[in-house]
């Protein structure tokens, strides 16, 4: 499915003068910025709905550099949706340089670790344990349904892509499950 997007709908509220600021920089061929699929996530009392995909070029560092931090991670997390899995790692790492804890950002990590990128996983692994104890349980205990199905993806792209090399279901050996296993310990109920 390809559409023009509602951009402020995939952050809160409170970010949207920010967020139309910001889609205003971004590139746009003929006029439209494409996005494929849509991800639905509560966070904190709000729903977002996140593009599962976007397809747009980058904004030039130099306009990036102009933004203030909020409006910067905003556009990071936007770029954590990209269909090129080098841009989506390019902007978890400008996220995690500038230590970015907002609320909203969490979402955008935790879709992208039921992904297969294993570069990304290693390297979000350890900005989830930079969160703090309360912003993360509160994420994950809050939409159980979603998080199942992080959890379900992380198997299935285990099997996928890394079951040669770490042939044993939840080895704490594959990031993947490291961070599955993360998550679990946050969620009532569920049990390793």
């Amino acid at each position: 499915m390809n559409r023009e997007w509602n951009w402020t709908q995939a952050f809160p509220q409170s970010c949207a003068v920010d967020v139309r600021f910001v889609t205003r920089l971004l590139p746009r061929r003929l006029f439209r910025t494409r996005t494929s699929g849509t991800i639905e996530i509560a966070c904190g009392k709000e729903q977002l709905i996140l593009p599962s995909r976007l397809y747009l070029e980058e904004v030039p560092e130099e306009k990036i550099q102009v933004l203030t931090k909020q409006q910067r991670w905003l556009l990071y997390c936007l770029y954590t949706r990209h269909h090129d899995g080098y841009i989506r790692e390019k902007y978890v790492r400008w996220l995690e340089e500038e230590q970015a804890d907002a609320d909203w950002v969490l979402p955008y990590l935790i879709e992208l670790t039921g992904e297969y990128v294993y570069e990304i996983l290693e390297r979000i692994e350890p900005m989830l344990h930079n969160w703090s104890e309360m912003q993360l349980s509160s994420f994950v205990q809050t939409d159980d349904v979603y998080m199942a199905h992080i959890e379900q993806r992380i198997i299935s792209y285990w099997n996928l892509h890394q079951r040669t090399a770490y042939p044993i279901l939840w080895d704490s050996s594959y990031v993947g499950f490291r961070i599955g296993e993360y998550y679990r310990l946050r969620r009532p109920g569920v049990h390793s």
